[in-house]
């Protein structure tokens, strides 16, 4: 009952924010679906439903995914958890993937290659980070509560994280490592009536897990400070942007605040992630934007990811490439998987890439 539950939890949010409907249209690896879409670019204001400052358009990179058979969150498919491994090549899960399909796979961004990394019948993933520690990938399991390791090739599979924690089960979103390895992880439960989510610290080797912060209304995205003194975590039941200063050793939080809200809607706060400058990127899931906050809380961007209005899209996550200005989202929806791109306000930091290289 209580993975039914998580499921549905989430089918119901995801469903609420694609209200999904209507015919669609598939497009090839090489075709940009975007070219049909609405280009409205007049609204303005602080929120998640109007603009502020400037606007920047994502382009279409490829097709990645097919439509995954029927599930809890309805006729989809949903991706998420993207990140550069040691191979230059971009990492990321697909949360609806049928049992025995593909579970982890990377995309090579010069020859559009997709290639299966892990497949098993039972994992609902939900984020992927490389860990600085030993270059490993860590995966959060959403359905289970686990949170697995494996080699970037795929080999080498263990679970690292099962069970409770501090008595009651985990359902992991996201994942990010500090500079030493020790994961950063979000726990999605709660809402603003009941908010029983938290942010649990683990060694780097997945022992010892520590409740840091409860009290939130279902934790998603979170992102280090490129200093690693603070730790950005978005509260997708929320629409709100918090940030925890972290004590010296890294082992405790010593203060919290809401730095940023937005108006969402019917939408919520996915997952987030930072560039040189401190600068927050913040998707709004069930929309075609996103967020881009300094540190200051002025919203200095909106990205918009465009599509076809005959179909509906879900932008869940991003990457931006170490070194880079360069930033790939996750797109799911109702026609398959995508990956889009776009121009960052300053390079990537490992930050950017959930701690890895």
């Amino acid at each position: 009952m209580i993975k039914k539950t998580r499921r549905l939890t989430l089918a119901a949010a995801l469903l609420a924010a694609l209200a999904v409907g209507g015919a669609a249209v598939v497009p090839t690896a090489n075709a940009d679906p975007s070219a049909d879409a609405s280009t409205d670019r007049a609204d303005t204001g602080n929120s998640a439903s109007g603009r502020g400052g400037q606007v920047i358009r994502a382009d279409y990179v490829a097709r990645v995914a097919p439509l995954d058979p029927p599930s809890p969150f309805g006729h989809l498919t949903v991706l998420e958890g993207p990140a550069f491994g040691p191979d230059g090549r971009l990492y990321f899960v697909n949360l609806t993937a049928a049992p025995g399909r593909p579970k982890i796979l990377k995309f090579d961004l010069r020859t559009k290659e997709v290639i299966p990394v892990h497949a098993d019948a039972t994992s609902g993933y939900s984020s992927l980070q490389f860990s600085p520690a030993d270059g490993k990938i860590y995966a959060t399991d959403f359905h289970s509560g686990e949170i697995d390791r494996l080699n970037p090739d795929g080999t080498g599979f263990e679970t690292v994280l099962a069970g409770p924690v501090a008595g009651r089960p985990m359902v992991p979103d996201d994942i990010a490592f500090d500079r030493a390895g020790n994961m950063f992880v979000t726990d999605y439960h709660g809402s603003p009536w009941s908010p029983t989510g938290r942010v649990v610290r683990l060694d780097a080797d997945g022992t010892d897990p520590t409740v840091l912060q409860d009290g939130l209304a279902g934790p998603n995205g979170i992102s280090f400070t490129p200093d690693f003194t603070g730790v950005w975590v978005s509260e997708y039941n929320f629409g709100r942007e918090n940030l925890f200063t972290l004590a010296p050793d890294g082992k405790s939080f010593t203060e919290g605040r809401v730095g940023m809200t937005a108006n969402v809607g019917l939408h919520g706060f996915d997952s987030n992630t930072v560039d040189a400058d401190g600068n927050v990127y913040q998707v709004v899931i069930g929309t075609d934007k996103i967020l881009v906050w300094n540190q200051k809380g002025d919203l200095i961007a909106t990205v918009t990811v465009p599509y076809p209005q005959s179909e509906k899209r879900l932008v869940s996550n991003l990457a931006i490439k170490p070194g880079t200005n360069t930033a790939y989202v996750t797109v799911g929806g109702d026609d398959g998987g995508h990956i889009y791109k776009f121009r960052t306000l300053a390079p990537g930091i490992p930050q950017s890439n959930g701690g890895g290289a």
